[in-house]
């Protein structure tokens, strides 16, 4: 990846890959390592997302000029600072598009209580002002834990991964993170810019 571009005045300029997200409990990330142990034993051809990697994105950025960093991050610390702590439930897991035809493999959660719901809409709202586009989608949060990169046993492994679900486990979201992907050959490493405690307002 090319981490630089051109600015409006033609000047080459760095670029960040950038996302805004929330940070999982140390508990969940161990039972999601558990499983993915156990589901690659069918050796399909899945690249796998490390445990310490995994999170609940709220909105993905891509490349930002590093110059409009401090503005993302001001914005952020805005909407977080008005939004009071709350928990999240984690629950069962999926596939999109489909188990019969699997491209990426996920774990749920049980409902989406309306704190989560009001942060990424106001962050939507926030971020839009600063010039990034809204999602095109609805939003559907979940922990992606695997993407497929062959057919080859990938519906049988959705099959399993489908089979035993996830038994629900809740965490306490305090902050919000503004992530740096930085894509390597052997997997992206993830460098937090800022992060935001929830309430700080």
């Amino acid at each position: 990846m090319n981490p630089y571009t051109k600015n409006e005045a033609g000047k080459t300029a760095r670029v960040i890959r950038t996302f805004i997200c929330i940070e999982i409990s140390a508990s969940i990330k161990a039972r999601l390592a558990a499983l993915q142990e156990d589901v690659r034993k069918l050796e399909a051809q899945v690249s796998w997302v490390k445990p310490a990697n995994i999170h609940l994105t709220l909105k993905f950025l891509g490349d930002v000029p590093q110059a409009k960093l401090p503005q993302i991050i001001e914005a952020v610390r805005r909407i977080s600072g008005s939004c009071s702590p709350f928990e999240v439930e984690v629950s069962g897991t999926g596939c999109f598009p489909s188990p019969r035809k699997p491209n990426v493999l996920w774990i749920g959660l049980a409902k989406l209580p309306q704190s989560l719901i009001t942060l990424q809409q106001s962050l939507e709202d926030e971020l839009e002002r600063e010039g990034f586009a809204r999602e095109s989608k609805p939003f559907k949060p979940h922990l992606t834990i695997g993407r497929i990169r062959q057919p080859r046993n990938a519906a049988l492994l959705a099959e399993e991964l489908l089979k035993p679900g996830f038994a629900s486990e809740s965490f306490a979201v305090h902050e919000v993170i503004v992530m740096h992907s930085d894509l390597m050959p052997r997997g992206a490493i993830y460098i937090p810019l800022a992060t935001i405690p929830l309430g700080s307002l």
